[in-house]
Order: structure tokens, then sequence, then C-alpha cells
């Protein structure tokens, strides 16, 4: 096969050129005419249209100006047409959020940022923040990632994200990607990538987390005899390992069949799979089967949850339940203690199928070799799943 061609993803993805800030000048002459009729005084410094909300902010002359700037709060609500505004002190500033979205974030806004393009590492695109920042998650620094949220939350869409940010960044001489899910977000269309391995039932999951463990063992062998750190050192001194991502989408199914087996397996690769260069992203529609993780997961992502008990297991704070939109999202990084609000990219599928196709072409007229081989199945749950039972293979 050729040198494999990773897709372009700015002629494949929609994205920003810029952002309509010019919208904003109405309302930015009707505050300062607003704050003139009341003598109040001082520099509108702030004017910025975000993914999640417009923010402007005033730095007042004085406490006088300040004391009238935070009383105009009904008037703000008329003028802006909302009832949910928000008026605070903070940095010097009074700030007035509007909690109103003119331009959705797109996947292609974050894959096209040059925080995605100039990534060293294995980064996941997260979100962007209020001033368009765009963030990253990099596995190369904080190997596995948490996730949790309702299933109306943007969940699946997130996720979606995610496995783009890896598909259009790394080829498969460097990376093989593991994807379990026997809930509503099917992986098979991916399939048809040699270095993509789509699990559908929660059989052949169990199977594979006990193949993975027995991989970090090797692994880890390798490692001590060649008196190396990480993966990193040893593909420095000649070695030639892949990083391997393991994404299970339904933890509460694995959770809900085998408990016991289930924890221990996830909590070893936590603990231990890191520096094997084996992640792991860890995701449910049931944010209460994942409490007791949080300590082995320090970087997590919070998208809308039900209860503020879901938040806490995820943030360790109320909060989750409050966000405001599909895609709205909380995340710890896993460094800062505190969590960033951001709103995820949406991607279409037509947009996914485009990308995908692209991958493909790679690969004409190669035929993949399987990691699954036909078994005869007693299980209920996997023969209602599908016709043809598969057993999981070491590819190894």
């Amino acid at each position: 096969m050729a040198v494999f061609t990773l897709p372009k993803v700015r002629d494949l993805l929609r994205y920003h050129t810029r952002w309509n800030d010019q919208a904003l000048n109405p309302y930015i002459e009707d505050l300062i005419d607003l704050w003139a009729e009341n003598d109040i005084y001082g520099t509108l410094d702030v004017c910025m249209q975000g993914p999640m909300l417009t923010r402007f902010g005033i730095k007042p002359e004085d406490m006088r100006s300040a004391s009238r700037i935070m009383n105009l709060e009904k008037a703000y609500r008329y003028m802006f047409r909302r009832r949910d505004i928000r008026v605070y002190r903070s940095d010097g500033r009074i700030y007035i959020d509007v909690p109103w979205q003119r331009d959705p974030v797109w996947l292609g806004d974050l894959l096209t940022s040059r925080e995605f393009e100039s990534s060293q590492g294995l980064p996941l695109a997260i979100g962007m923040n209020i001033y368009r920042d765009c963030i990253m998650h990099e596995l190369t620094e904080v190997p596995h990632l948490l996730v949790g949220g309702n299933p109306s939350s943007g969940l699946d869409e997130f996720l979606v994200g995610l496995l783009l940010s890896i598909l259009v960044h790394q080829s498969p001489d460097e990376i093989e990607l593991f994807l379990c899910s026997s809930g509503n977000l099917g992986f098979e269309d991916y399939a048809a990538l040699p270095y993509c391995h789509v699990i559908s039932s929660v059989r052949n999951t169990m199977a594979m987390l006990s193949e993975m463990s027995r991989e970090i063992d090797r692994r880890s062998s390798l490692l001590i005899n060649s008196r190396c750190r990480n993966i990193f050192q040893y593909n420095e001194r000649g070695g030639n390992l892949r990083h391997r991502v393991v994404m299970i989408t339904e933890y509460h199914r694995l959770f809900t069949s085998n408990k016991q087996a289930a924890m221990a397996y996830i909590l070893r690769m936590a603990e231990l799979a890191g520096p094997c260069g084996i992640h792991l992203i860890l995701a449910s529609s049931d944010p209460a089967c994942l409490r007791g993780l949080g300590e082995s997961f320090p970087a997590r992502v919070c998208l809308k949850v039900s209860t503020p008990q879901d938040s806490h297991a995820l943030l360790n704070q109320k909060g989750g339940e409050s966000l405001p939109r599909k895609g709205s999202l909380y995340y710890l990084n896993g460094i800062d203690p505190d969590p960033q609000y951001l709103q995820c990219g949406f991607v279409t599928q037509r947009e996914v199928r485009s990308v995908l196709d692209a991958l493909k072409s790679n690969y004409v007229n190669i035929r993949k070799r399987s990691i699954f081989e036909e078994i005869e199945d007693d299980d209920p749950e996997d023969s209602s799943e599908s016709s043809g039972r598969k057993k999981f293979r070491r590819p190894f």
C-alpha cells in the first residue's frame, strides 16, 4: 500500500471562517445609551459573541457607576428579551452574560484550529469556550477520559467528535482502535478500516478487556526488559508499539452484566495501561454507574445529567444538571481542579461519511483481517443482537 494519506479536514468538514461580531453593534449602542441616561461612566471593553453565550464587560469609573450598572438588570432583560441574563462582578469589571447562541460550534472549528493541528500527541477535540479558545485533551499527557451524560445531552455526537479527532490526526502506523458499543451509537461504518476493531456485544467487550489486560502485561515486560519508562522511550530506542485506544460507549451495560469483573478490568487499565500506550475512553448515558471511578480517571467530561448526584459522580460538585443546551459540558483536564465550561463541536452524518470515505480510499482492494471468528454462543443477549455469533480472538 502507498503512503497513508490523512483526510484534509478543511475540505470535508464545515467550519467558521469568521464569527459575526458585527451583529452585536446595535446592542452595544443600546447599552451605551442606557448607561448615559443613568449617568453611568466607564469603559465597555468586552464584547464577545461566543459559542454558549454573548458577553459584555464594562470597567466602571467609580463605585456609584458600578452600583447603578448592577441595578439595571430589568432593563437588560427587556433589551435582550430574555429573563435568564446574568449580571455579576469579576476581575474589576461588571459582566452581562446573555445565554443566546447565534452560531453553533462545528467539529470543523475544532479540528482546523491551531491547537489541534499543532499537536504532536494524541489530541481529542473537547470543545470551545466563551472566548472561542479550542480545548484539546492530550491522551499522551492524561491517558484516559471518563465521559457521562443523558442520552439527549449530545453524548453520541461528542463521542463521534472524539473518534474523528483520532482518525484525522493519526495514521494506522501510530494508532489502533477498539470501538465497543452495544447501544444506539453503532460503529459499523468504521469496521471497513483495518485498524478499527468493532465490538458490538457485552460478551465480546468483556473478552476484549481480558485480552487487553494480557497485552498490558506483555507491554509492561517489554518496557521493563528494555529499561524504558513508557512507550515513547521504547519506540525512540527502535521499538514499534502502536498506541491503542479503547472506546466503550455504554459502560452501564457491562456494569449491570458483570459488575465485579467489569470494574476490575477498567480499574486495572486506568492504573497500568497509560505508560504502555493503551488508552481508555469510558462513557455512559447512566452516570450513576460511574461513581467510584473518579479517582482513577482524573480527566472527565460531564454533559447534561439528570440529578446533582450524577454531577457529583463526574465533577465532585453539582452543576452538570443545570447545563443549558445539548452539547454544553464541563471538562476536567486532570491537572486543574476547576472544570471548564465548553460547547462541543457538532458534525453531520454526511461529514462523517465523507471522512470515512477519504480514509477508506487508502485501502482499495485490500481485504481486512477480522479479529472475530464464528462460534456457538448460548448467550441470549448476544443472540438477540445479531444472527452471526462471534468471539474475540487475540489480534497480537
